[in-house]
């Protein structure tokens, strides 16, 4: 069922209930204040004397219409004399009453004949004289409630018919206002259908913010936009993941490939004792290494990708890019490294991590500049950030590679890379150290006038 018609069928029973209380307390009400009314008559008579003893009262005519009945009981409380009411020519029927009532009071008694209904007073001990005889008898005086009974069915019709238009009139004016009220939640209805077809670009109409559907459904959007981040970074990541794969199948197929091919010059007789085939062994060593190289800077990024960073503990940076600089100097005297860091700078970070960063960054810059060329690095706080830079005056990056230099498996130089057995991963790994350490990089390169990486840590606070 649906919501509209739950409050209506919900408004209509409300509507009912209220109608016929309100109608059976107005029916009862009036009901009781009109036999109020006639209880006073009644008193009246009694009290003003208008009842006389004279059973015979009205007999001769004088009166065309008598409205009250009287009857008289003795003190045995046997009835002894009566007048009926009504029309002299059509009297009713007297009050069913056959013996005087035990005490003085007021009490609805039918007719004889059943055939309508009378309010009676009785007043008992009434000195009086009937048909000359003195004595105390009872008196009850009787009038008929036909206008009260009349008064009170036209009231019951009335407040019946009343009630049932006030109900049918409430309940199409719940329906209404629910359709109007809810109109709201059936455009968000159709704009979350369009949603879920795939639309993920749609949102829900905007109600008025001060209300609670306009609340639901800015939630409702903000929820649609979360979820359409979170589909688009996972197609995002699905599609570097393809990339990734299918790059380092290419990087593991020249290796393999290379030494498959000696693999198959040995076996078919081809490298011979001697020279030659000590230059196999070579060759096949050479792209051995090259491939447990790739293998390691994968498991590498495999492990950053989970471990976010790793264990950490303080480190000294400029002692760390001290001796960086002194390994740099002994793997390849041609560079020339200098070292500027003016004071000790501290961060929070897993030293091993940091160390790969520095080999990395200093690898790259003396893989990528010619012999002699001279490599500058630099440690220096920056506004609660640790600062390492490293520079080369190599060649520099052409502009359209500089955005991708971060990329997996990227190089600018495919062909040279190679042959230094580069596999594209190292300022990779460097990007993926510095984004789990919460840091960023920087890159700022110039052809023809070198390239500067630049790292930022957040420094450590001492207490």
């Amino acid at each position: 069922m649906a919501i509209r018609t739950k409050i209506a069928a919900a408004m209509a029973v409300l509507l009912i209930i209220a109608v016929a209380v309100i109608g059976f307390v107005t029916v009862q009400t009036v009901a009781n204040h009109l036999v109020d009314q006639v209880d006073q008559k009644l008193h009246g008579m009694i009290e003003q004397g208008g009842v006389r003893s004279d059973p015979g009262y009205g007999a001769a005519g004088e009166i065309p219409y008598n409205e009250f009945a009287v009857l008289i009981f003795d003190e045995s409380g046997q009835l002894i004399g009566s007048m009926a009411a009504g029309y002299r020519d059509a009297p009713y029927s007297l009050p069913d009453i056959d013996t005087a009532p035990a005490e003085s009071g007021y009490f609805t008694v039918d007719s004889a004949d059943g055939g309508m209904t009378y309010r009676a007073a009785s007043l008992a001990g009434v000195q009086a004289k009937v048909n000359d005889v003195p004595g105390t008898y009872t008196i009850v005086v009787a009038t008929s409630m036909n206008d009260v009974e009349a008064t009170t069915a036209t009231l019951t019709r009335t407040v019946v018919i009343t009630g049932l238009l006030v109900a049918g009139l409430g309940i199409l004016a719940a329906w209404i206002i629910t359709r109007r009220g809810l109109r709201v939640v059936d455009n968000m209805v159709a704009d979350a259908e369009v949603v879920s077809t795939g639309n993920l670009e749609h949102r829900i109409t905007a109600a008025d913010p001060r209300t609670e559907m306009g609340r639901l459904s800015l939630a409702l959007n903000r929820m649609v936009s979360r979820l359409t981040d979170a589909i688009t970074q996972r197609d995002r990541q699905h599609e570097r993941l393809r990339q990734f794969v299918a790059d380092a199948g290419h990087e593991l197929r020249t290796p393999l490939t290379a030494i498959g091919g000696y693999v198959q010059l040995y076996q078919n007789g081809a490298a011979a004792q001697g020279e030659k085939l000590d230059r196999a062994m070579d060759r096949i060593g050479s792209e051995n290494a090259r491939l447990a190289k790739l293998v390691d800077d994968l498991m590498v990024l495999s492990r950053l990708d989970e471990e976010v960073g790793g264990d950490r503990e303080l480190v000294e940076l400029a002692q760390l890019a001290q001796d960086a600089v002194d390994d740099a100097e002994v793997a390849d005297p041609t560079h020339p490294v200098r070292l500027s860091a003016a004071a000790p700078v501290t961060v929070v970070a897993n030293e091993g991590q940091l160390r790969q960063v520095l080999v990395n960054l200093l690898t790259n810059a003396r893989v990528h500049t010619p012999a002699g060329t001279a490599i500058d690095v630099a440690v220096a706080a920056d506004d609660g950030w640790a600062v390492l830079r490293v520079a080369d005056q190599g060649p520099g990056i052409p502009p359209e590679h500089r955005q991708k230099v971060f990329d997996r498996f990227y190089r600018a130089d495919p062909s040279r890379s190679r042959a230094t057995g580069g596999s594209g991963l190292g300022l990779s790994i460097v990007s993926s150290i510095v984004a789990a350490h919460g840091g960023s990089i920087g890159l700022d390169s110039e052809e023809g006038r070198g390239t500067a990486i630049e790292v930022r840590l957040p420094v450590a606070r001492l207490e």
